[in-house]
């Protein structure tokens, strides 16, 4: 049974569940909507149902409350239990879930817990679903107020596969701060990367190590690009979950002296200032945060023309799009960006400017906000006046 509305109480309680609280790009919009909501009239928590933890260390230095329900490993009972618990106990007006597991497991715990309101996220295409996941999202889909799809992409694959109303989903392009690129610091941050100074193009793929990256398909264009460029370097920036299989690829094809593996990088910054090139060949997308981020700092992209990623850069005019799982693309890409370099500042330019206009975090969290307070004032009328 749902807690009881107070038109006394303000701000509004509002959970942000994760399947995993190891870092990604969904975690990182986590964190900086949770940074960044309006605290006079939502009062913002984090919480997870696997993983090491991270999302939670980086959200209580926000001063957010996080918890881990459940175990590093897997999603328990016990863990959905102690969630519902939570939700009760700290009377969470709104819980958001993202991710399968958190989307399954937690639309039920928070209506056992009381929740009035239950929103859901839709933060990819997710081709690889199964139709057991499919079955799941459904079997627990009436339980949810609103879908919010960070892409238009995302929401158009979720309609065809689950079925649902298209009224019932809403989408909020991702946005993330502007923040400052010390550029001024490159010859600094190149020593402390390992990278000599004459080294060009530096490219950087910011992003998780794993297959629908595309990191593979990067591997495999290399020879073409250093042949052209024999001093490139190539920045890869993100969790290995190949567990060593793509850099022990680079290793046999003796590339690993042209790429940097710097695992989970927390601020990037520093790899921002220091690219000439943003790289990101994904096989399947949603909205990915990496290329917003790359579109603020001002670089020249190269990507995929896949899921959202239409939705945030044009081909010829804020990027280079090309073929997913097209290594020959990627040289000729680079080598085009490293060799006309008007065509890249002009690239940049435009980029930054669309992302400035169309893809901030003050729109992503005003859009957001506006969501959670129509409906919250469905569930609690009375309480309506007092945000």
């Amino acid at each position: 049974m749902n807690h009881e509305p107070h038109a006394e109480r303000t701000p509004w309680r509002v959970l942000q569940l994760a399947s995993t609280s190891e870092m990604g790009g969904t975690e990182r919009m986590i964190l900086f909507l949770v940074e960044h909501l309006d605290r006079q009239r939502f009062t913002p928590y984090v919480g997870c149902l696997q993983g090491g933890g991270e999302l939670l260390r980086r959200a209580e230095a926000l001063g957010v409350t996080a918890r881990h329900f459940g175990t590093r490993e897997k999603v328990t009972v016990r863990g959905a239990w102690e969630l519902a618990h939570f939700i009760r106990a700290e009377r969470i007006d709104l819980v958001q879930t993202y991710g399968l597991r958190a989307d399954t497991v937690g639309r039920i715990a928070a209506k056992l817990g009381g929740a009035p309101v239950i929103v859901s996220s839709i933060r990819s295409i997710d081709p690889w679903r199964k139709w057991w996941h499919v079955w799941l999202d459904r079997l627990t889909s009436p339980l949810v107020d609103k879908f919010i799809s960070n892409s238009e992409a995302g929401r158009q694959a979720t309609i065809r596969r689950e079925k649902y109303s298209p009224k019932r989903i809403a989408v909020v392009h991702s946005g993330v701060p502007c923040r400052n690129i010390p550029r001024d610091r490159r010859e600094e941050i190149l020593h402390e990367l390992g990278v000599f100074p004459d080294a060009f193009p530096i490219v950087g793929v910011l992003a998780n190590l794993r297959e629908m990256k595309g990191h593979t398909d990067v591997v495999e264009a290399l020879p073409a690009i250093l042949e052209r460029f024999p001093k490139a370097i190539f920045l890869f920036a993100g969790r290995d979950d190949s567990r060593g299989a793509i850099a022990e690829m680079a290793r046999q094809r003796a590339l690993d002296y042209a790429i940097r593996f710097l695992g989970y990088v927390e601020d990037t910054t520093p790899l921002l200032a220091v690219m000439d090139i943003f790289l990101l060949p994904s096989h399947w997308e949603g909205l990915p945060a990496a290329i917003v981020e790359a579109m603020h700092a001002e670089l020249p992209i190269i990507t995929t023309g896949v899921g959202g990623i239409p939705e945030l850069v044009r081909d010829g005019e804020e990027a280079l799009l090309i073929e997913p799982r097209n290594p020959h693309q990627i040289a000729e890409a680079v080598c085009r960006l490293a060799t006309d370099r008007a065509l890249a500042r002009r690239l940049a330019a435009a980029a930054k400017a669309r992302a400035q206009a169309e893809f901030s975090i003050e729109a992503m969290v005003r859009k957001t906000e506006q969501i959670y307070e129509e409906l919250l004032s469905r569930k609690h009328p009375l309480a309506r006046g007092a945000c």
